[in-house]
């Protein structure tokens, strides 16, 4: 193996072309086939989104009747006149996140179902190769990176809270909620952030990095113009954070371009809020954040070189790289 991961020119254009993106074809440099594909995924997504909603809602209604029966609340029925209806509206409360979890997860699967299906109807090309080069979905990588990462993430996040004697106490170890909901709240997060991170890879560094590379060769471009719009989804006026999001999607991108596919980078994407939201606070919480400072952007840029890292050991440390059987998926890792 050699010190640089891919083969490049002078202008830093790949003169190989990595296993993820060998499932590119010809056709695919038509210049009316990405608009149309992105149309289709928005359409088809924002209807596929509204049937998760749906769900979600109904699901969310049947736990808090079950959960906390004297906050049952109104009708499913009128779930679409007031989208509030489905979601305990608690910022501080694991109820509150668990119900506003379920709907992320709903229009998750919704926009996660579209991309693929949309990208693979418009180019002709199996559905599984805006994943994977490999002939099928390698659990064992999702599980290292999810794993991993959970872990390094969690040690970062509590040496500073167990030198100071833990004066925030974890979200999911708040005061004055049951075991039950306690547990309700973890199994929630553990099915529904994978999800949610598996939607955001698929469409950011499948279908959009892959259509990029349809189009030029020039690895910088590949890996930063995806991780530029995966910021912008987020919908967030903060530089410093979106300047963090787009370093983490360059990271994403190298590490879906080294193994051959999105499985690692899928679970760090989901250990990174997992921890988040187990620890730190709900997703109502999250969504009201200070604005960021030079402090937290190279905190954030710091858990992104420890993600490199991480891709960088799944490839070069053999315990680990036989663990995953990277040796044994018939994908040319780079």
């Amino acid at each position: 193996m050699t010190a640089l991961p891919f083969a490049l020119d002078r202008q830093l254009n790949l003169t190989r072309v990595p296993a993820f993106l060998r499932a590119v074809q010809p056709k695919e440099h038509e210049l009316w086939r990405p608009p149309l594909t992105g149309a289709l995924v928005v359409g088809g997504g924002f209807a596929l989104g509204l049937v998760g909603y749906g769900v979600a809602g109904v699901i969310n209604r049947r736990l808090i009747a079950v959960l906390t029966p004297e906050s049952a609340g109104a009708n499913v029925g009128d779930l679409f006149a007031d989208p509030r209806l489905s979601i305990v509206d608690c910022k501080d409360c694991l109820l509150g996140g668990i119900t506003e979890a379920l709907v992320l997860g709903g229009i998750s699967i919704g926009f996660l179902v579209a991309t693929l299906l949309f990208a693979t109807l418009v180019n002709r090309r199996p559905a599984l190769s805006w994943i994977t080069a490999a002939p099928a979905f390698r659990w064992r990588l999702f599980w290292a990176g999810l794993g991993l990462f959970s872990l390094l993430l969690a040690a970062m996040s509590a040496i500073p809270e167990a030198l100071h004697g833990w004066p925030d106490r974890p979200v999911i170890l708040r005061a004055g909620e049951s075991g039950v909901v306690r547990v309700v709240y973890f199994l929630v997060m553990l099915a529904i952030l994978p999800l949610a991170a598996a939607s955001e890879e698929v469409f950011c560094r499948g279908w959009l990095m892959q259509t990029t590379a349809a189009f030029t060769p020039n690895l910088l471009a590949i890996l930063v113009f995806n991780s530029v719009l995966f910021s912008l989804m987020h919908v967030d006026n903060d530089l410093g954070r979106n300047l963090a999001r787009v370093v983490f999607g360059v990271v994403l991108s190298y590490g879906a371009l080294r193994l051959g596919g999105l499985e690692f980078g899928i679970g760090v994407h989901a250990a990174n809020n997992l921890v988040i939201l187990l620890l730190a606070g709900t997703l109502p919480q999250t969504a009201q954040i200070a604005p960021s400072t030079t402090g937290s952007v190279m905190a954030n840029v710091a858990l992104s070189a420890v993600a490199l890292a991480l891709v960088e050991a799944t490839v070069r440390w053999r315990p680990l790289r036989r663990w995953t059987r990277l040796d044994d998926q018939a994908v040319e890792v780079e």
